[in-house]
């Protein structure tokens, strides 16, 4: 059986600076807002610069622990792609991330 290797998606330009500009909204530091939306610094680092793409679970993470509007929301979900990383298939179930 031949590996599956994903192709890198890049997100849209006004990801990051959208992202960068709700966590400002709401008053958090890179670290803070991480631990609020329950990822590394770095993940959100590379987020707001453009350079990753959010699973689907991790963009309602960032929607809920930054309580955004429905326009963010748009911008986060346009983002995000299904089926990888938390979302894998292989990574289902309670104890996955554990």
């Amino acid at each position: 059986m031949q590996a599956v290797v994903p192709v890198r998606r890049i997100p849209p330009e006004v990801f990051g600076p959208t992202l960068r500009a709700a966590r400002a909204a709401v008053g958090l530091g890179l670290r803070e807002a991480a631990r609020a939306i329950g990822i590394h610094s770095s993940y959100l680092s590379a987020l707001e610069a453009g350079r990753r793409c959010p699973s689907r679970t991790v963009a309602e993470q960032i929607a809920a622990a930054l309580a955004v509007d429905e326009d963010t929301r748009v911008v986060l979900f346009s983002a995000a792609v299904a089926g990888v990383g938390r979302d894998h298939p292989a990574r289902t179930g309670a104890d996955a991330w554990t």
